[in-house]
């Protein structure tokens, strides 16, 4: 499903199948935890497979969901026999099944993923990039720790007046995102960055855009509350995630209420949408950054993020 072309693909677990057909829910008899599972495929796999594995349950029965998304990695090979696959074969999936790809579609497959500039760029990166700096961390840890990278990399890369953003709720304190600024002869620009610590789904995007609005909205009529909502309103906003990131359906939603989808840009970096006023000629962009785990791949691809924008977006 990872090597095969368009849209995501998804494993039903606990159903029970007859001709390619669903027939009867049957269930699991219990749940796998999914880095141990992309422990074991990635340990078999070359180019590692992103997926993730939801539990469900159908009427009292135990079933699970393996999301696989659309990959920008392929192709992906068996480094060794393992059950049904063999060694450096490559496969593929069609409506008849899984078979193997032809050498037609493995040169698609590299044609459509692989850019001279990524090559490149694989070469010069330290190997900072490769350890997984936030692994055996809990999703709180993991969220922390991403926004302590955030803050300290940020005047590496010209970013200024940091301002953490804390969503308060029953009691509780929950981190919303951090504000940052680019201030430079190319102009003013803020930025609003939301950490999240796993993989990313539009629900996800649109609770974050929700409490955004909400923080706004409560902000006390200080001086400074004020300067903040202000700086807020024009924002870009970011969203970087430890795994992939869904923006599927996009074009179908508005980001606010007031701009409507208008582009959709896919850069080395991460992706782009571009958000248009509904009444007056103005412009809003959200940037995705998926798959960061390391301060060092945060920082470099945060820098090129931003300096696309300054590039690319017109006050």
């Amino acid at each position: 499903m990872a090597n095969a072309p368009g849209d995501d693909g998804y494993i039903v677990l606990g159903v029970k199948s007859e001709k390619g057909k669903p027939r009867e829910v049957v269930g699991i008899s219990g749940h796998h935890d999914s880095a141990d599972l992309a422990a074991i495929v990635n340990g078999v796999i070359e180019e590692p497979v992103q997926f993730e594995y939801y539990p469900v349950a159908y009427k009292g029965i135990e079933c699970a969901i393996i999301h696989i998304p659309r990959s920008v990695g392929r192709p992906h090979w068996s480094k060794k026999d393992f059950g049904m696959l063999r060694k450096r074969v490559f496969y593929t999936r069609r409506a008849s099944g899984n078979t193997e790809a032809s050498i037609e579609e493995i040169r698609q497959m590299c044609l459509e993923t692989i850019r001279l500039s990524d090559v490149a760029k694989r070469k010069a990166k330290k190997s900072g990039h490769v350890a997984d700096e936030l692994a055996k961390l809990d999703l709180e840890e993991r969220k922390s720790r991403m926004y302590e990278m955030l803050q300290s990399i940020s005047s590496e890369i010209g970013l200024s007046n940091y301002r953490l953003m804390v969503y308060k709720r029953d009691g509780k304190e929950e981190k919303i995102g951090a504000l940052v600024g680019r201030y430079s002869d190319k102009g003013k620009r803020e930025f609003v960055v939301f950490m999240h610590p796993w993989s990313v789904k539009m629900r996800d995007i649109s609770a974050t855009r929700r409490r955004l609005m909400h923080f706004i909205n409560l902000r006390n009529a200080t001086r400074r509350a004020l300067k903040e909502v202000e700086r807020l309103k024009v924002s870009t906003l970011v969203h970087v995630a430890y795994k992939n990131i869904s923006t599927s359906g996009q074009e179908r939603r508005t980001v606010d209420g007031a701009h409507t989808f208008a582009n959709e840009i896919e850069e080395d970096w991460g992706r782009i949408i571009k958000w248009q006023h509904l009444r007056v000629e103005m412009s809003r962009y959200e940037f995705f950054i998926p798959n960061v785990s390391s301060r060092e791949e945060l920082k470099e691809r945060l820098m090129e993020s931003v300096e696309w924008g300054e590039k690319n977006i017109k006050d």
